[in-house]
């Protein structure tokens, strides 16, 4: 009788494990099980709180004392590598910060902090007769048909600034402080009449019951500032020039 053998091999097989370890493994090493295992470390960040005046620098463990340049309020702040936690620039800068990516508490790469900008709005001395435009940062012309008293006026991006348009019935050149309750026509010119008598003598023309005056001046005076043209007169063997407030004499 032929007998058959049967040869069994006991061969080690190692076993691999990825379960997340949450807990000591007692005698881990020293079992005698011959087992391999991965071990992926799950890092959970360090929790600080920090009193008021201290904050966590980027990649640090731990609060420190705030800088001057910084307001830290305190609280509750998480570990990071890159960014601060807790602190931020002072509400309103008003001097330079120098070498401020060069100081210990001031990484160029992970200060992170929102600025808001503070503004204060140009303040302009316009002279009468000139006013301040929306958006525009100079004093200009005060335009036709309305009247610029000048003074010190505020930038505004929407609305303009010393500047009024000319009530019913009267009337300004451009570049004026006053309006004028009537014009003298003269050719293509304009004489702006005004209801108070400057000079002695006076031009003075009376519509209904009212009269209104121009000026009159032995200088040779062009009519207007926009003019070329004169109106000359001669009253008691005197030639004299008519004019109006914006060549000669002062506004009402």
């Amino acid at each position: 009788m032929k007998h058959k053998w049967l040869l069994f091999l006991i061969i080690p097989i190692p076993a691999f494990a990825d379960d997340l370890i949450m807990s000591n493994i007692p005698n881990g090493c020293s079992s005698g099980l011959n087992t391999d295992t991965y071990l992926f470390a799950t890092f959970t960040p360090n929790q600080y709180q920090c009193n008021s005046g201290y904050y966590v620098p980027a990649n640090n463990d731990g609060c420190v004392v705030c800088p001057d340049v910084y307001d830290c309020n305190g609280g509750n702040f998480t570990f990071n590598e890159e960014y601060d936690q807790g602190n931020k620039f002072k509400i309103q800068v008003t001097e330079n910060i120098r070498n401020g990516c060069k100081e210990n508490f001031l990484r160029a790469y992970n200060n992170v902090s929102n600025i808001t900008a503070t503004f204060t709005p140009n303040i302009h001395n316009c002279n009468p007769g000139y006013y301040l435009p929306a958006n525009i940062d100079e004093c200009r012309k005060c335009l036709n048909d309305h009247y610029c008293p000048g003074g010190n006026l505020t930038f505004n991006e929407i609305t303009p600034q010393g500047i009024e348009q000319c009530a019913n019935n009267t009337f300004a050149p451009t570049g004026s402080a006053v309006c004028y309750p009537h014009i003298l026509h003269v050719g293509n010119d304009n004489i702006y009449l005004k209801q108070t008598k400057q000079t002695t003598p006076s031009l003075n023309i009376r519509v209904g019951n009212d009269i209104f005056y121009a000026n009159m001046t032995t200088i040779e005076t062009v009519m207007n500032k926009d003019s070329v043209q004169h109106l000359k007169i001669k009253y008691n063997n005197t030639d004299y020039y008519v004019c109006d407030d914006t060549t000669c004499g002062n506004a009402e």
